[in-house]
């Protein structure tokens, strides 16, 4: 009987998919950064895609530049059900909080998820040559 070439991939994209998403190594908060930016406007819905972008994450909180001040306004109303949406369609409790800003200079930035992430590749690239 012939095997399905495809299917190990699939099977092994599958894994590394599961394991980015539900992970807790610094690789899976990235890839679900990237996801969330990627997909903003999915996540947020289109007219509030169009007016803001999501800048940074740190320890829970979303920054989302906005466009102008009236936007900025009208999203303060809508930031827990926006929230709750969010980790709705992520499948985890990934937000915390939302903070809006008009500066995209007013970002944290955070070195130490930055080495953190570093140390993962390094590490996954020494297990990758090991094998």
């Amino acid at each position: 009987m012939a095997s399905k070439p495809n299917s190990k991939l699939s099977n092994s994209s599958e894994v590394l998919h599961g394991l980015f998403e539900n992970g807790k190594s610094a690789l899976s908060e990235q890839f679900i950064r990237w996801k969330l930016w990627r997909k903003w406007a999915e996540f947020a819905g289109a007219s509030i895609g169009e007016i803001s972008e999501p800048v940074g994450y740190r320890r829970g909180t979303l920054y989302v530049w906005v466009k102008n001040a009236s936007w900025m306004q009208q999203l303060i109303f809508m930031l827990d059900p926006l929230k709750n949406s969010i980790n709705k369609k992520l499948g985890i409790n990934y937000i915390k909080g939302i903070h809006l800003t008009l500066d995209r200079k007013a970002v944290p930035s955070d070195d130490y998820h930055k080495q953190e992430l570093r140390d993962s590749i390094e590490r996954l690239m020494k297990e990758g040559d090991e094998s």
